[in-house]
């Protein structure tokens, strides 16, 4: 009992937050179309773009032919969980949706548990809050990984604060399981456990090979890569060509611009201006943890961010500074100038709501 009441404000404001996401979209989709049954609604509501392509691989698999051969590049764990919770293929977006909501609960309460071990219960209330209501938060409702990778992240750095390395490292694996990113806990954990021991290489012992488990998790991918194509990389080939996506920074900016100046609304916003904003928002918060935050942290953000502005089409930043956690206990932290709460809040719950309609209503919004 002591430990629920440890993190009820935690399940309390991802819940709330999460009963208003899922009512407005809910209110959109049947504003656009027309009556239905409210389950079906539910069910359709936050599966768009990439969501139908998980739930492909978690009915089919991965196969080497025709269209589905592209989904080679979505990572397998989430449409794993998804095949092993459903019973019945009708309702196979029912169980994705329980499993990313569920999952971006407990990684509400984890962020919740990290904050409080240097900051305090306040600090970590108002972290939790600005994930709950940042701008592209309604990913944490739909059919896509990011509940269940920043669920993933925050447990293996909680785990690995409290030295437990075992845990921390197989969760490690199983994020680099569920998106790329999961690579980057390899030199975090290191960092990590480096701190711990006080940067002292004669106190090192068998556990530091547990920071390097995220590894085993995108070997794992590699080969299924083989098994399927017969090549370990087909999924930056697939990259390439199809989502014409190779490492080139300054061309993202550029075509970010570009976006932004000639494009018609709501294009210019979500392929221009936000992709730029929220790529300096990211740069801001990597400059304010290496000044306020532990050095793991810190090692985190940073090539959490430099994944997300390296490629030659800026197109889903927004949503990806959403796993960068760390800018969220830096928020936490400056919320308690109830003048930035006054500021901050209102403005990231209008954008909130304002991709949250775009996206229910099928345009894109990253």
């Amino acid at each position: 009992m002591h430990a629920l009441r440890s993190i009820k404000p935690a399940l309390l404001i991802g819940l709330v937050t999460k009963i208003l996401i899922f009512s407005f979209g809910f209110i959109v989709s049947y504003l656009n179309e027309g009556s239905s049954h409210p389950l079906s609604i539910v069910m359709r509501q936050f599966c768009r773009w990439d969501s139908p392509h998980y739930l492909d691989i978690a009915e089919n698999w991965y196969v080497n032919v025709g269209e589905q051969r592209l989904f080679i590049v979505f990572f397998p764990l989430y449409p794993l969980l998804i095949r092993l919770t459903t019973f019945d293929y009708r309702f196979i977006n029912l169980s994705a949706l329980l499993i990313s909501n569920i999952s971006s609960l407990i990684a509400m309460v984890y962020l919740f548990k990290l904050v409080e071990l240097d900051f305090g219960e306040d600090v970590a209330k108002s972290s939790v809050l600005y994930l709950s209501v940042y701008p592209t938060a309604y990913f944490l409702c739909a059919i896509y990984t990011e509940g269940l990778f920043l669920a993933l992240v925050t447990a293996c750095f909680y785990h690995a604060r409290r030295g437990r390395w075992i845990s921390a490292g197989l969760l490690g694996m199983l994020a680099s399981l569920t998106r790329i990113n999961g690579l980057i806990l390899l030199p975090a954990l290191a960092v990590e456990y480096l701190s711990q021991k006080e940067w002292s290489l004669r106190r090192l012992d068998a556990t530091f090979f547990c920071s390097w488990l995220p590894l085993a998790g995108f070997l794992i991918y590699l080969t299924i890569n083989y098994i399927v194509t017969g090549d370990f990389f087909t999924f930056i080939e697939v990259q390439r060509t199809h989502w014409h996506q190779s490492i080139d920074p300054l061309s993202g900016l550029k075509e970010a611009l570009s976006w932004a100046i000639n494009s018609p609304f709501p294009e210019n916003i979500t392929v221009g201006y936000a992709q730029i904003v929220f790529a300096v928002l990211g740069l801001s918060g990597v400059i304010g943890s290496f000044l306020h935050l532990r050095a793991s942290y810190s090692v985190y953000m940073l090539l959490t961010w430099m994944m997300s502005v390296s490629t030659s089409f800026w197109l889903s930043i927004p949503r990806f500074t959403l796993v960068m956690f760390p800018l969220f206990i830096l928020l936490g932290l400056t919320g308690h100038r109830k003048n930035f709460n006054y500021i901050a809040i209102p403005i990231s719950s209008s954008s909130l709501a304002f991709f949250t309609i775009l996206f229910t209503l099928g345009e894109w919004a990253f």
